[in-house]
């Protein structure tokens, strides 16, 4: 249990960094980390939907890595994407994510 509360606390400390910089933002654990079938080679899996990220997708993808000093692969949505993808069934593969 250690290795998953030490990952948890990776992704906790990324979900401050993300809110320190964009203000509003919910971050979702979600993947192998979050069902709790990691292995020591997993990466963590974050989602951040805020109103503030940018809305050019290399601009966005660089924010949320420069956020990254660990193993986070984190993707980005605006409220109003977020919103369109859960209507298209699009984010199944949130089923099961921990909201940060």
């Amino acid at each position: 249990m250690a290795a998953w509360e030490a990952l948890l606390e990776e992704a906790r400390a990324y979900a401050t960094r993300v809110r320190e910089t964009l203000g509003e933002a919910r971050v979702y654990l979600y993947g192998s980390v979050a069902r709790g079938s990691f292995n020591l080679e997993s990466d963590i899996d974050l989602l951040v939907v805020s109103p503030h990220l940018p809305k050019d997708p290399i601009e966005r993808f660089l924010l949320l890595q420069g956020l990254n000093p660990g193993r986070v692969e984190a993707k980005g949505l605006t409220p109003e994407e977020f919103a369109k993808a859960m209507a298209k069934g699009a984010l199944w593969w949130l089923e099961g994510a921990l909201e940060l």
